[in-house]
């Protein structure tokens, strides 16, 4: 079975409390909840969020469904309340290692390797957390969210303790926390979760890499989607482009889990009919759609990295590429960035193998920083992706070019040294500002 932070799951119904007078109503209380917290780790980790039932909680734990009802509304309702106590521990634990004596270093190395361990040897509680989920819905999500609002606030506070970083933009800190929340994600979704247990100190020493700016970022500025900049003409698609389009622009209006085949059909101005004799289901269509997107992608971002012969150069061509497609494709950029975590584990691995060949362009890094973490490169990626995340919430897809000064230093400064990795934010060349 499956072993939950409340026990084994195949052990919950036997932790039954005897009938009687004898036992007090908050002791039975609470052995309920708990059972029911485990039966849902369990059966979220089995069958996933969407298919689990209540019916299946009761069998697993052993509580009646009257008294489900007494304590939560619905399963919804009980994974908000699953999901808060995993979080209020894990906290606890970060904090722990965090606040133990020593050097800022060692506690912050020591907060982030506590947390990593405690996912590794709760693999089926973690990834109900940061995988399934996106399927509980936003309130849940939310939860989860507040988590890392304040493992953001512990770094500040520890960067703040520092002469030499505590000037840190806090968009810098969100970053960083990003690409740690990418790294832990990836692991979970692919149930790598035993490397969680050794790569703590690869995350700090990659997060304690990056400096302040010496220089303010600036705020970069692209090319702008006007109304009417499209042909006159109608282009002339392909059935199965029309829809994949379809499902791209009714994504990124209503989300994954609310968009229906009817949306898609009208969009597309097809028939259902027409639909399937392409694709077997709304999944299967959004795949297509991300693996459209994908393409469309790497065909903006590989040509700008190969022209520029100096690497730094290249990797903000290629950013400025990678934002310049969100401009010209923001629905595509939106379902890519933000509503791919609802479409299920195929579509994160699809996201994540982009992701993947768009870090291999900082492999260059290590030829002029060694002792860069290992993790380094991932990382980077996640962190970058994390600042897409909220710009594309905060202000759209189109808006991203606006952040490629900051997503050009957080690229670069752990190759680079700030100095140098500000400079080529900002506009400048290699070479056009001393190293760190």
């Amino acid at each position: 079975m499956v072993i939950t932070p409340w026990g084994d799951a195949a052990e919950l119904r036997k932790r039954k409390l005897p009938p009687g007078r004898g036992t007090p109503a908050e002791v039975v209380r609470q052995s309920q909840r708990e059972r029911l917290f485990g039966a849902l780790v369990a059966a979220v980790a089995e069958k996933g969020y969407e298919a689990t039932r209540v019916s299946d909680l009761l069998a697993i734990s052993g509580v009646s469904r009257k008294a489900f009802y007494e304590h939560f509304e619905s399963k919804a309702d009980c994974m908000l309340a699953a999901i808060a106590e995993l979080v209020r521990a894990g906290t606890a634990i970060m904090l722990a290692g965090y606040n133990s004596a020593g050097a800022w270093e060692e506690r912050v190395e020591r907060g982030i390797e506590a947390f990593t361990r405690l996912l590794a040897a709760q693999p089926a509680a973690a990834r109900m957390c940061f995988v399934d989920i996106y399927a509980a819905g936003g309130s849940a999500i939310a939860t989860v969210e507040r988590t890392f609002d304040e493992f953001e606030a512990i770094l500040q506070d520890a960067l703040a303790e520092t002469e030499d970083r505590a000037t840190m933009p806090p968009e810098i800190v969100r970053a960083l926390v990003g690409g740690l929340r990418k790294v832990i994600h990836t692991r979970l979704h692919r149930r790598q979760e035993a490397e969680l247990a050794e790569i703590g100190p690869q995350l700090a020493s990659w997060a304690l890499s990056y400096y302040p700016p010496p220089q303010p970022l600036r705020k970069g500025r692209g090319p702008k989607r006007k109304p009417g900049d499209e042909s006159a003409e109608p282009v002339v698609r392909e059935v199965d482009e029309r829809i994949i389009r379809a499902v791209a622009e009714a994504v990124a209006e209503r989300g994954y889990l609310e968009t229906t085949l009817d949306d898609i059909v009208s969009r597309a101005s097809c028939s259902l009919s027409t639909f399937y004799s392409h694709f077997p289901d709304k999944e299967a269509a959004m795949l297509a759609t991300l693996d459209r997107g994908g393409s469309l992608l790497l065909a903006a971002v590989m040509p700008a990295f190969r022209r520029n012969q100096e690497w730094p150069l290249a990797v903000r061509a290629a950013l400025g590429a990678m934002f310049a497609y969100a401009v010209e494709e923001p629905a595509f950029a939106k379902i890519g960035a933000v509503d791919v975590y609802a479409a299920g584990g195929a579509a994160l691995e699809q996201r994540d193998q982009v992701m993947e060949g768009m870090a291999l362009l900082l492999a260059a890094g290590y030829e002029r920083e060694p002792q860069a973490s290992p993790i380094a490169a991932e990382a980077i990626g996640g962190a970058i992706y994390a600042l897409t995340y909220d710009q594309v919430l905060a202000h759209g897809a189109e808006s991203l070019p606006e952040i490629l000064p900051l997503a050009t230093y957080i690229a670069l400064a752990p190759f680079l040294g700030p100095e140098e990795a500000c400079a080529i934010a900002n506009g400048g060349r290699p070479g056009s500002s001393a190293e760190r």
